[in-house]
Parts: C-alpha cells; structure tokens; sequence
C-alpha cells in the first residue's frame, strides 16, 4: 500500500476515506484519528481550557465517529465539518453540565472586535462576566443559523474563516449572521434593562 499524505486530501477523498471506515477499515480510521487529533486538540483546548479534559474530548470524539461513522452523509456536510460539529456539541454539553460550577470555562467577550478592539480585550473587568451570562442566556432568542455562528464565534473562538470553512458558507454570510445576532442580543438584553 502506498503511503498516504491525507494534508492533500480534498472534500472526497475524506469521503472516500469515511466510506470504508463505515466498513470498519481501521487503516482508513487511522488516517483520519492521525490528521484529526491534533487539530481537534487545538480547538477543543480553546474552548475547554484544561489540557486532560482536551485529550479525553478529542478521544470521545474519534470514539464517536467511529461508533457513528454510518450517519456521516457526504452529501450534506464534509468530514472536518461533521467531526468539529461533534466535538464542539461535546463541549457545549460539558460546559452546559459545568454551568455555575466554574464560570471561568464561560465564553470570553460577546461583541465582534469592531465594537472591542484587541488591546482592550486583555483588561478584565466585571461586566464582561456580566455580560457573557446575559449571552448565554440570550442565545435561545435567535435563529438556529446565527447561534452556532455566535458559538464558533465567541463560546469557540474560532476564526471567522475556520467558521465559514467549517459550515460550509461563505465568509460574507458568517460576518452578517453574526451582526444580526449581536444587534439581536443587544436590543434584548437592553429592553431587559429597562
């Protein structure tokens, strides 16, 4: 067997690749566990900030796609997209279950960097707690479409691009979704306040 360089690997062959791990090709797995591991460390330990409960999120993931591997439709996302997605659901769920326990593990500051630039954002101050808790409890107000994007955002950090990468959307259409969804949050949660 030749050897595989899957850092060349496009939208098929990775579907190519999931076809025989759902006939549980543990070399076909393997190459997948190998190229995803340390990227899903990477974006798990962003979110979670602990580097054990990293390395345990990026096993159940691995675990779960291949445990899971005959739901994975090549038609309607790709593999990176269908992998992250289970991973970050893994880290909204821990998170969800941490809620109140440790508030540290909380998103950082909900507004786009055009209404915070990046020097300010390193200066600590309560509101920003205050208003991290306002967020995650607004978040059900606003369309499916705008909350994951608030999400990968704010609560994952991700790059705008990676987002858009990562749903499969353009970069332009991120950038809107995540202007409607603040102006949303920020009228709601200043109508609460008055």
């Amino acid at each position: 067997m030749t050897k595989v360089d899957p850092s060349n690997f496009g939208r098929s062959d990775w579907a190519e690749c999931m076809e025989k791990v759902k006939t549980k090709d543990a070399k076909a797995f393997a190459i997948i566990f190998q190229h995803f591991t340390p990227r899903l460390k990477q974006f798990v330990f962003k979110h979670m900030s602990n580097d054990q409960v990293a390395n345990e999120m990026v096993q159940e993931t691995l675990a779960l796609v291949w445990q899971k591997s005959a739901l994975f439709d090549p038609e309607k996302s790709s593999l990176s997209t269908w992998i992250y997605t289970i991973a970050r659901n893994l880290c909204f769920d821990t998170l969800r279950k941490q809620k109140g326990k440790e508030p540290h593990l909380l998103a950082d500051d909900i507004w786009p960097t055009d209404y915070c630039p990046p020097d300010m954002i390193e200066h600590y101050s309560p509101e920003q707690d205050m208003l991290k808790e306002q967020v995650v409890k607004y978040l059900d107000i606003l369309p499916d479409a705008q909350q994951k994007i608030i999400k990968a955002v704010y609560l994952e950090e991700l790059p705008h691009q990676q987002v858009a990468d990562m749903y499969d959307i353009p970069l332009g259409t991120v950038k809107s979704r995540l202007r409607l969804a603040v102006e949303k949050l920020r009228s709601t949660i200043k109508a609460e306040q008055l």
